[in-house]
C-alpha cells in the first residue's frame, strides 16, 4: 500500500506539472486606444474593412502622399532650356557658311560652352552663354554681328548636347548612369526610360529618390494603382534615383507569421506585395486542432509612438475575402492564437509518455506483488 501512494503521488505531480508546462500564450486583446510601454495601440478590424487608411481616406479625396507631396507639382510647366557650362550651342548664319563652319568638314556639331559659361563665335566674340535661353543667345549673336560686319543677319541657334544638368539613375537598369536635361521636364518615368528602363531582376517596389540630405521612397508598382502622380513628380539636377535588386530587398521586406499555424518563420513579400490570405497560405494555413480561427492578428509597429493591432475574425467564410485585400507591409507579425482546448490537447500529449511510464510501473508493481505472494505460499 506505501507503494501505491508513493506511485499515485508521482502521478499527481506529473499532472499539476504538465499543467503547469502547458502552453499558456495567448493574446490579450487590447481596447482601442490602450497604452503599453507609453506607446499607443489602436485596435481594428479587418473583417469590417478597417486597414489603417480609412481615416485618410475620409479627410480628403487626393491620395495621400506622405512625404512625397513635397515633390508633386500641379500641372507640368512650360520649360525654355537655358545654356549651362559644357552644354554643345550650333550656330546657324543663313548665307554665310564661312561663319557657319569656318572648318569646312572637320567642323563639330556645335561649339562647347566653357566651364565658366563662356562660349566664343567669329566676330561676335566671347559670350557668356551659361544662363541664357537658345533664343536669348540668338539675339546677342545676332545684335554683335550687325553692329560688326553684317546687314540683318538671319542666326539660328540650338542646343546639340546636354551636358550641364544631370540627374543620376543607379542600381538594377539596363544601362546605369546619368540622364541628361533636356527642353523637356524630367519626371521618374523620363529618368527611368533614359536608362534603358528596370533590369529583370529589379525591384521597383523599393525605389529611392535623394535629393540632398533627404531620402524619398517610390513604391512604383504601387503608383499606379493608387493615382500617385509619378509623372508629376519633377526631378531637379543632382537628384539620385535608386532601384535596389529584388534579392537585396527580400532581405529587408519579410513579415512573420507566429502562432498557431503549420509553419512559423519569415514569409518575403512579393516586390512590396503580399496579402494576410497568402501570408497564412504560405506558413501551410492554421492548425486544425490548435488554432482559433476567430483570432488571427496583425501587430505593426507603425511608428515609435503607435502600434496597430488588426484583428480578423475568420469564422465567416466572407472575412477571408477582406483578409485576400489586406496588404502587409514589411516587418508585420502575423499571430495566429491557439483555441480554447489546444492547452488541453497538448497536456494530454505531454501526459501519455508519463502515463505509459506509471502503467508499466505499475504493471511490474503488480507482478512482484503476486510472485512474493506465491513465494509465500509455498513456504
Amino acid at each position: 500500500m506505501k507503494y501505491l501512494n508513493l506511485l499515485l503521488g508521482c502521478l499527481a505531480a506529473t499532472i499539476l506539472g504538465a499543467c503547469a508546462l502547458g502552453p499558456q500564450m495567448q493574446m490579450s486583446v487590447p481596447g482601442d486606444s490602450a497604452e503599453y510601454n507609453g506607446i499607443t495601440v489602436r485596435l481594428h478590424s479587418i473583417e469590417e474593412g478597417d486597414n489603417g487608411s480609412a481615416e485618410a481616406v475620409a479627410e480628403s479625396d487626393s491620395v495621400d502622399l506622405g512625404d512625397l507631396q513635397d515633390l508633386v507639382v500641379d500641372s507640368l510647366p512650360d520649360l525654355e532650356y537655358r545654356i549651362g557650362p559644357l552644354d554643345m550651342v550650333q550656330v546657324v548664319v543663313w548665307e554665310h557658311p564661312e561663319l557657319t563652319s569656318p572648318m569646312g568638314q572637320y567642323q563639330p556639331a556645335g561649339q562647347k560652352v566653357t566651364t565658366d559659361g563662356k562660349l566664343f563665335y567669329p566676330y561676335a566674340g566671347e559670350l557668356q552663354a551659361a544662363g541664357l535661353t537658345a533664343q536669348e543667345l540668338r539675339a546677342e549673336i545676332t545684335k554683335r554681328l550687325s553692329d560688326k560686319i553684317l546687314n540683318d543677319p538671319q542666326v539660328d541657334v540650338r542646343v546639340t548636347g546636354y551636358n550641364s544638368r544631370k540627374t543620376f539613375v543607379a542600381g538594377a537598369v539596363n544601362r546605369p548612369g546619368y540622364v541628361s536635361f533636356d527642353e523637356k521636364p524630367m519626371t521618374i518615368p523620363t529618368a527611368i526610360a533614359g536608362v534603358g528602363g528596370f533590369a529583370e531582376e529589379a525591384d521597383p517596389s523599393g525605389m529611392q529618390l535623394r535629393r540632398g540630405n533627404k531620402v524619398y521612397r517610390i513604391n512604383y508598382l504601387d503608383a499606379f494603382k493608387s493615382n500617385l502622380p509619378l509623372d508629376k513628380i519633377l526631378l531637379q539636377p543632382e537628384d539620385q534615383l535608386f532601384v535596389p535588386m529584388l534579392s537585396e530587398t527580400q532581405k529587408e521586406n519579410r513579415v512573420y507569421v507566429l502562432g498557431e499555424v503549420q509553419r512559423t518563420g519569415i514569409v518575403n513579400l512579393n516586390q512590396g506585395n503580399l496579402s494576410l490570405v497568402e501570408a497564412l497560405a504560405s506558413s501551410g494555413g492554421l492548425q486544425a486542432l490548435y488554432a482559433s480561427s476567430s483570432s488571427i492578428y496583425v501587430l505593426r509597429n507603425t511608428s515609435e509612438k503607435q502600434i496597430d493591432v488588426y484583428h480578423l475574425n475568420a469564422k465567416n467564410a466572407m472575412a477571408l475575402a477582406m483578409a485576400g485585400r489586406f496588404n502587409l507591409n514589411a516587418h508585420d507579425i502575423v499571430y495566429v492564437d491557439a483555441s480554447g482546448l489546444a492547452t488541453w490537447y497538448r497536456i494530454l500529449s505531454l501526459l501519455k509518455p508519463n502515463m505509459d511510464v506509471l502503467n508499466s510501473g505499475a504493471n511490474a508493481f503488480k507482478a512482484t506483488t503476486g510472485a512474493m505472494r506465491d513465494i509465500q505460499m509455498m513456504e
